[in-house]
């Protein structure tokens, strides 16, 4: 046994370890009011990564509410720390081996469920999706949950990735109109007159590589439009490509406009550049809503956002799940079923930060700007797309491959290499894996 691997086996067993051991963590500890002597209390375990401020009291919240409603189960919530659940992913793998997994966990929509399912390590969930979900959640959003015809999770959330967020004083002080901005073109001829006056026109943070990525991703459909982004994830890309060859030449174009010490930032740092005044603008996914927020900044005040290319909404999704083995799965589909409703998702998302899925949501308790965002993923107009970066729109395998290729190209510039790349890997790590065909348009 390597050294590697037995390190990697005593990270996983203390992970859990320290999961099991934390107890209930986060969700009401008493039911609002007790359950009748007839009643047996049930347990509801449920891991999750949200553990940060305003997500942890979120999930709290969400968890407070469900104990309201069905005070006979009480819920054991063990939160993960890791950004994007990567540690937990790790926990789940331990658990699932053992064959004792949570009554329900938190995953991305789309392809990171992909490992549960190709297991059977998921039970299907048609009964929970009743025609009134149906009808009030975006036919892209329901493709997302959807493998071999079955519905297999719930989304609770929707975060946008394609956006540029902006310093509105440095705006103003250049004279620049937010509106104007419609295209990648258009962006980068903004970027072009600010670094003409000495302005950083854009922060990157990639020293995690998938900020890298996401650029990659809005530059794919900003460049190529909806119908190319589908042949990409759907691995229909052929060798020496021109479009492809050129979203790569505007991905090194953006970098070129950014800091030029990207590579030793994280997302969070790169947002901290916006709101020091040492960059003009951020393409970030709308978490930086909640960063901005948290500095004391006020929505369209101090900052404002311009989704890339205008008219698209790239999707990342929180879901979750009924684990085949789960323990406990009556209590389990209660929670899935209420996480679909409009009352869960608008206690949730307020306090996250995210939007509701459900199109009949009031957009009441959200800021100007998610309004904005709810009004959009709305409307018939908006053409909806799966994140690649947040592992959704292809396999797990391609998409670490595609993390190292545009981290490298970020870095080398060398638009031919990097495009011999990416069709290799679509044919050795997407093609082999792709268990779903998208439909975008």
């Amino acid at each position: 046994m390597s050294r590697k691997y037995l390190l990697s086996l005593l990270l996983v067993g203390a992970l859990v370890i320290s999961v099991v051991a934390s107890g209930c963590i986060g969700g009401s500890q008493t039911p609002t009011s007790s359950p009748t002597k007839t009643q047996q209390v049930q347990e509801l375990e449920i891991y999750h990564w949200w553990t940060a401020g305003g997500e942890k009291e979120a999930f709290d919240a969400l968890a407070k509410k469900f104990e309201k409603k069905y005070p006979n189960i009480k819920i054991k919530a063990n939160p993960v720390s890791g950004g994007g659940g990567v540690n937990l992913k790790m926990v789940l793998q331990s658990l699932m081996l053992a064959g004792k997994p949570p009554d329900t966990f938190q995953v991305h929509a789309g392809y990171e469920m992909a490992r549960y399912i190709k297991a059977n390590q998921l039970t299907p969930i048609d009964d929970i999706w009743t025609e009134d979900m149906k009808k009030n959640y975006p036919k892209v959003i329901q493709q997302m949950v959807i493998f071999n015809n079955h519905y297999y999770a719930v989304p609770i959330n929707v975060h946008r990735a394609n956006v540029i967020w902006y310093n509105k004083q440095i705006f103003k002080k250049y004279g620049i109109d937010p509106s104007s901005i419609k295209t990648i073109d258009d962006l980068f001829a903004v970027a072009e007159k600010l670094k003409e006056n000495g302005v950083t026109p854009f922060a990157l943070g990639d020293r995690n590589k998938w900020p890298a990525t996401q650029v990659f991703e809005v530059m794919l459909v900003a460049v190529g439009g909806v119908d190319y982004y589908e042949k990409f994830i759907n691995g229909e890309i052929s060798a020496n490509d021109p479009t492809l060859k050129k979203v790569l030449e505007y991905f090194v174009k953006y970098v070129e406009y950014s800091n030029p010490d990207h590579a030793a930032k994280t997302w969070d740092e790169a947002c901290a550049l916006v709101y020091k005044g040492e960059a003009a603008m951020t393409l970030m996914g709308d978490w930086a809503n909640g960063y901005f927020k948290a500095k004391g900044w006020k929505p369209n005040v101090d900052y404002g956002a311009i989704p890339i290319p205008a008219g698209v909404y790239d999707l990342v999704i929180d879901t979750f799940v009924l684990p085949a083995k789960a323990a406990h799965p009556n209590a389990a589909k209660k929670w899935l079923s209420f996480i679909g409703t409009v009352e869960a998702q608008n206690t949730f998302n307020p306090i996250k930060g995210s939007i509701p899925p459900r199109k009949d949501a009031p957009a009441d308790p959200y800021d100007p700007i998610q309004k904005s965002f709810i009004k959009e993923l709305s409307s018939s107009e908006t053409k909806l797309i799966p994140s690649i970066a947040h592992g959704s729109a292809v396999p797990e395998a391609f998409l670490a491959d595609l993390n190292d290729i545009i981290s490298e190209l970020a870095t080398s510039k060398d638009v031919n290499k990097a495009a011999t790349e990416i069709i290799n890997a679509m044919k050795k790590d997407l093609l082999p894996n792709k268990i779903k065909e998208w439909h975008l348009s």
